[in-house]
């Protein structure tokens, strides 16, 4: 098979997400023809965010709409056989994707499980992560996890059909082990502990010194070796060695680890938290039992009695020391431990394996693929919504309130002519408080066309006027291409907003907006809407704004606000030339990012 490998980090660095990225790459090159791509994409998109935003830190979550269409673009212009399916390890990449090629996603775990670990705590960051994982496992074919831990999180947390996901152990990140005569049971006078962790607390470091302490003082004999981080008693201790740090891609590191895991006893890694766990797999190819916390994915990888042995989360130093020296001491019990270990590697915990499992799952899909195929022939592949000669009429709704006659004179005379919308005039909410009736008369809105079940509408306020820029083809192929997308929203024009990124020629999304004069809203927006509990203190446009992250605006704008001299909402809108300056402005930092899109070419190249 043709795989395209999509991956924002290298398969050819074996220092990658430990290693595991090289080994995945590499394990499929051994029976398909492998094409890695997207390496250069965050990299352009960085330079292109610098130039925009440089107080702002680069957040990859709010370009999923653009790496979606430059990626989208990249297939579609290849032949539609070139490649059989894509396996990607970045959600970033494919929640928005849409192409006719099955999809794969290859993890460890979750976004919803890691972010406590990772010390993500702003909600709009957890939010749009969410939404972006979730949208990304939904729009894959298939799922592969290395643990249950993370395919129950999937299901539970994101709603993923459980059939989808596939659970399959990697291996260790070990390209052959050294053929060396095991010595370690004939060389049991001082127990070799060993820990192995960049994170030192997290992966319990302190925890595994204690341990060593504890068994010192007892008069146990001992040593520790720490593979990855730079803690160093306070005191001299010649039988604790510490490495900072092992290059795996350079011969001599690579000889000097090999010469540790054959000589070391235990792993003693009591980590409060971790995905899988390549460290276990790797001791169990070298005959090491594995000593540590039942926390995360770990589980799946130690097995209780068989390659190792796992302790509550709150077990205590003691707690380890004891068990450690009750096996250690049993020279039967720690052989057949180790000789366990060894065949917990051989049957399941190598890439070997992991091959044999994927490559099962690439023919079902294939397969699969081939029958889909096979149906949709002679049929419009794309099954798009809207016919090619747009033959077809938007529904439009207007709110007006029923004293405002000039408005209504001014909205009417907008839509003279303009054969592609089906206008309906609404008598607005009147309130006292503005911004609610505004609000209650969307509601009203939304209640009719969930009536009428349509699919997409127009929402208008009886100030909207078109700019020079209008065109009926342009509106409805941006229609056609942001359903693609996944899009909630496009806003024909804006009188402000905080960030925005492209996604195609002329759609940008946007973080958050002012300016509900025209927009167009997809169905899927329409419960959210009604369901949500609007309080004085809100205002329309940033409430419809923050309940969907996928929202558009077109440039250069097709929709201004006309000024009255009044307004039933906002008093400092009647400040004349206020509105006019705010649309001019907005428009005007967008000219500036498309500048810098068009400079660094929106067809980025991925080779």
């Amino acid at each position: 098979m043709k795989i395209a490998f999509l991956s924002n980090l290298s398969p050819y660095n074996i220092n990658n997400w430990s290693g595991t990225l090289y080994y995945i790459f590499h394990s499929l090159q051994k029976t398909h023809d492998v094409e890695w791509i997207g390496g250069n994409i965050i990299k352009k998109v960085k330079k292109m965010h610098s130039l925009q935003y440089k107080e702002m830190p680069f957040i990859p979550e709010l370009y999923t709409l653009y790496f979606a269409e430059i990626i989208s673009d990249f297939f579609n212009k290849r032949d539609k056989d070139e490649y059989d399916i894509i396996i990607a390890r970045d959600c970033v990449f494919i929640a928005h994707l849409k192409v006719d090629i099955p999809i794969i996603y290859i993890g460890d775990t979750t976004f919803d499980l890691i972010k406590e670990s990772w010390g993500i705590t702003n909600k709009k960051i957890i939010a749009l992560s969410d939404e972006i994982e979730k949208k990304a496992l939904l729009n894959c074919d298939s799922i592969v996890f290395s643990s249950k831990w993370a395919k129950d999180n999937a299901v539970k947390h994101y709603g993923i059909t459980p059939s989808k996901i596939h659970i399959i152990e990697f291996g260790a990140n070990i390209t052959k082990i050294s053929e060396v005569e095991d010595t370690r049971l004939y060389n049991m006078d001082i127990c070799h502990l060993l820990f192995i962790g960049k994170d030192w607390e997290r992966k319990g470091g302190e925890k595994t010194y204690e341990v060593y302490d504890i068994l010192k003082k007892k008069g146990f004999p001992c040593s520790l070796t720490i593979i990855g981080h730079n803690f160093y008693p306070k005191q001299y201790d010649e039988n604790v060695k510490v490495i900072p740090y092992l290059d795996k891609a350079k011969q001599k590191d690579r000889e000097l680890f090999k010469h540790i895991m054959h000589n070391s006893h235990f792993l003693v890694l009591p980590t409060n938290f971790d995905c899988f766990g390549i460290v276990f797999c790797e001791a169990s190819a070298y005959g090491i039992p594995s000593i540590t916390a039942d926390v995360g994915g770990v589980s799946q990888v130690v097995r209780d009695g068989k390659n190792g042995y796992l302790l509550p989360s709150d077990a205590t130093a003691q707690d380890y020391a004891e068990l450690i020296e009750s096996v250690f001491k049993n020279k039967t019990k720690y052989n057949d431990l180790r000789l366990s270990s060894l065949k917990e590697f051989e049957d399941r915990l190598n890439w070997d394996v992991w091959s044999e499992k994927m490559n099962m799952l690439l023919k079902k899909i294939k397969k699969n693929q081939n029958k889909k195929n096979q149906n949709k022939k002679n049929q419009n592949k794309k099954n798009q919504k809207f016919p090619d000669k747009y033959d077809f009429y938007i529904p439009t709704y207007v709110v007006n309130l029923k004293s405002r006659t000039d408005r209504k004179e001014h909205i009417e005379k907008q839509f003279d002519n303009k054969k592609e919308f089906e206008l309906y005039l609404v008598e607005a909410i009147v309130h006292p408080v503005g911004t609610i009736g505004l609000w209650e008369s969307m509601k009203k809105v939304i209640q009719i066309a969930s009536e009428r079940n349509d699919d997409i509408i127009i929402f208008c306020e009886d100030d909207h006027t078109f700019s020079v820029n209008y065109d009926r083809d342009s509106l409805f192929r941006n229609i056609i291409q942001a359903e693609k997308m996944g899009t909630e929203i496009i806003l024909g024009g804006i009188s402000g907003y905080g960030v925005a990124v492209p996604t195609s020629s002329n759609l940008y999304w946007v973080d958050w907006y002012w300016g509900n004069q025209f927009i167009v809203i997809f169905k899927s927006l329409f419960q959210r809407i009604l369901d949500y509990s609007f309080k004085d203190t809100d205002m329309a446009d940033l409430v419809l704004s923050a309940l969907t992250p996928n929202k558009m605006v077109v440039y250069p704008f097709i929709s201004i606000q006309k000024e009255f001299g009044y307004s039933d909402i906002n008093k400092i809108n009647e400040t004349p030339g206020h509105v006019n300056n705010l649309f001019v402005e907005a428009e005007k930092r967008l000219s500036i990012i498309h500048k810098i899109n068009n400079l660094y070419n929106y067809k980025i190249k991925l080779r």
